[in-house]
């Protein structure tokens, strides 16, 4: 029985660890007073505007600050040291598998004054050379999907080709499941791009195909990451596809949808074609 529950904790544990590959992002920065030296000891708290959920470190002796898995989202980043005013930052959007940098410049005064930065904060990613293409929920929103699925929105990415015509899949029936397809990222043949939803494999692993991704009204984003890929990632030769779903927040809310494709409401071919004459 103790084999048991041993053997249950450690398989938590290595999913939590996995999750965290996966759907996050990490935010690194520099804390610097006014002169432009590094300030040692400084506190950092970030803070997500929608679940509240807190984190907080202390700068290094180079004034250096590192939040290394965060869940994407909206943050607001606080930073305090004595003898200076607090820094307040707002608007800090994190998307999945971003490595976004900040520099923060302090100003001598009282910690109980405050700077506020309320724009939305403009971040450059250095950490990382990894190459990659964002679908938010505003792409999901904006962009033509024919029988509301997203997952051909992965054909956006620069270099990706749609190849699913040129392969048979299952019996030459296209797949298991309905939405399967077969991307080509930077010439990359057919089965190398992996696909990973809210940390766990989201392939059908009896072709090397994609599953259904969730209904749009259901996720928030996904990246398709092409080049210089971490060595975290398995089972990929071309690209990665990290689908993240909508999570809870603090306040109550929810959406409503109806999706109808009823051949009544089609045009009929004999009016498209006299309007075309």
């Amino acid at each position: 029985m103790m084999h048991t529950v041993r053997f249950v904790f450690v398989s938590l544990i290595m999913t939590v660890s996995a999750f965290a590959q996966f759907t996050t992002a990490s935010l690194a920065g520099t804390v610097l007073d006014s002169s432009g030296a590094s300030l040692p000891g400084a506190q950092v708290t970030v803070r997500n505007v929608d679940t509240s959920l807190t984190q907080t470190v202390n700068t290094d002796s180079a004034g250096a600050f590192l939040f290394s898995r965060l869940p994407v989202g909206t943050y607001q980043l606080t930073v305090e040291k004595a003898g200076f005013t607090t820094y307040v930052q707002s608007g800090i959007q994190l998307t999945v598998n971003q490595t976004a940098n900040q520099t923060v410049t302090m100003q001598v005064g009282q910690v109980t004054e405050k700077v506020t930065v309320e724009a939305n904060a403009e971040l450059v990613t250095t950490r990382s050379a990894t190459g990659g293409q964002l679908v938010n929920q505003r792409l999901v929103v904006d962009l033509p999907l024919n029988g509301r699925g997203a997952q051909s929105l992965v054909f956006i990415a620069p270099g990706t080709v749609n190849l699913t015509g040129r392969y048979c899949g299952v019996d030459c029936h296209g797949g298991v499941y309905p939405g399967e397809q077969v991307a080509g990222v930077n010439g990359a043949g057919s089965a190398q791009v992996n696909y990973q939803m809210d940390g766990t494999d989201h392939n059908d692993t009896y072709i090397n195909m994609n599953l259904p991704f969730p209904n749009p009204d259901a996720l928030q984003e996904f990246n398709l990451q092409s080049s210089n890929f971490t060595a975290e990632y398995g089972n990929a030769g071309g690209g990665i596809v990290n689908i993240v779903t909508k999570s809870g927040t603090n306040d109550i809310h929810g959406t409503a949808f109806e999706f109808l494709r009823n051949g009544v409401l089609n045009a009929k071919t004999s009016l498209l074609r006299r309007r075309i004459r």
